[in-house]
């Protein structure tokens, strides 16, 4: 993905990728892709001990870290 395309992605959801991030069953995790916008958006977020995760932003209720 074009970095332009990321930082768009950013400013719509509030997240970046590189972002550290807090979920509550998954543990902490880093943010590795940003995809759609608005109620679709989704971020793929690699978690220490659950692997990568594709999950919705509407639902999924991450916090971030840093």
């Amino acid at each position: 993905m074009p970095a332009f395309a990321n930082e768009q992605r950013a400013a719509e959801t509030g997240f970046r990728v590189g972002q550290q991030v807090f979920h509550t069953k998954f543990g902490e995790g880093t943010i590795t892709a940003l995809e759609g916008g608005g109620v679709d958006a989704k971020a793929q977020v690699k978690f220490k001990r659950h692997g990568e995760k594709w999950l919705a932003l509407a639902v999924a209720k991450l916090q971030a870290v840093e």
